[in-house]
């Protein structure tokens, strides 16, 4: 028997409201109708890893050329990072100086490994002594902390001495590593800012030093000293951070005065340790390199205790990567532990590249 409108409509009208209702009721449980997970369901992705080696292994040393972990580096020391993303690195133990693709490609830039010295010329005929540090401005030269002497590498491969530290008088020849620059950084100015044992000085592109703190010079020096570098880094304010004198990380800004004030951060003078905290309260026991991203936060590498730390610009200080005295890398979620850290810069991106070991790492920050 066939339905009459009026009833095929009323029936119509019925679906419509039960429906309704069945949608508002799986909507209230939150995620609708449940599906039953079928076997070609794909997994969700799992989340990536906080550390990774970037290239070489933090436990072999060597001097080869090559990408990611096939490369391989004697002790590597300081980093810095150009625009393109290009990391550049001082080879300290093969006395070179490596270049970083953003894919991993590690090339030598210039000098020979297991070749000491100073000459300039050419990047394959170029010798260093002791490379330690390095920094990279707009054009993409870059700045070798070698000894004494500050190097310089242009695009073209052409390597030179840019300036040499003065050494005051009396001064053994074991005595020198109190006197050698261990760590560099450069501001948008052009000026490199300079540290060692005694003291931290700005170079200007005039080749005009600028002491910031300690002394330009020391006289009779004896006994045999050990490198120990303080790291320094600059902002895009033009603004100084350096491991200072008395074991603190301090800024030198310019103040209302229109001079320039150095200004302790975190850290205590005269205090070591592996403390977080505010101000005063943190400690740190040997910074040997610092980085500054966008928001003006301050990522040191504090050897010894083998840890990346981050110091607020309220100086807040945490513990980012690394077990306290821990000299094992392993990768994986953060902290995770570190070889040796010797190097830190930051790509302004959201990631950190630290020497640690034989090996760059990679740590992507939460």
């Amino acid at each position: 028997m066939r339905c009459k409108p009026a009833t095929l409509a009323a029936r119509l009208r019925l679906n419509l409201i039960g429906a309704a209702a069945l949608m508002l009721l799986c909507s209230a449980c939150g995620d609708g109708i449940p599906k039953d997970r079928g076997d070609d369901d794909d997994d969700p992705p799992p989340q990536s890893t906080a550390m990774t080696v970037f290239a070489g292994d933090a436990s072999v040393n060597g001097t080869m050329d090559g990408t990611g972990t096939a490369a391989r580096f004697n002790n590597p020391r300081g980093l810095a990072i150009d625009a393109d993303g290009n990391l550049y690195v001082a080879d300290t133990g093969n006395a070179t100086v490596r270049k970083i693709t953003p894919a991993g490609v590690v090339t030598t830039m210039a000098g020979a490994a297991g070749m000491t010295g100073t000459a300039n010329g050419s990047a394959a005929n170029a010798r260093f002594e002791n490379p330690v540090a390095v920094a990279v401005n707009k054009d993409g030269t870059v700045f070798v902390a070698d000894n004494r002497n500050i190097r310089s590498i242009t695009t073209g491969g052409q390597v030179s001495t840019y300036s040499t530290l003065p050494i005051g008088t009396g001064v053994a020849p074991g005595s020198i590593p109190d006197v050698a620059a261990g760590a560099l950084a450069l501001d948008a100015d052009g000026n490199l800012f300079i540290t060692n044992a005694y003291g931290s000085r700005r170079l200007a592109p005039n080749k005009e030093f600028v002491m910031m703190e300690g002394q330009s010079v020391v006289n009779g020096l004896s006994g045999t000293r050990q490198l120990l570098p303080r790291g320094v880094a600059t902002d895009a304010n033009g603004n100084t951070y350096l491991y200072d004198l008395d074991g603190r990380i301090s800024k030198w800004a310019l103040t209302s005065f229109n001079t320039m004030t150095l200004t302790g951060l975190a850290g205590a003078p005269g205090t070591k340790g592996a403390a977080n905290g505010t101000g005063t309260a943190a400690r740190f026991e040997q910074v040997v390199g610092l980085t500054v991203d966008p928001k003006g936060n301050v990522y040191a590498a504090d050897t010894t205790n083998n840890l990346v730390r981050k110091i607020t610009p309220a100086g807040v200080v945490t513990t980012l990567a690394g077990t306290t005295r821990a000299n094992v890398l392993t990768p994986g979620g953060l902290p995770g532990s570190l070889a040796e850290v010797r190097g830190i810069v930051t790509d302004g991106k959201g990631n950190l590249y630290v020497t640690s070991g034989n090996a760059i790492v990679k740590i992507v920050l939460p």
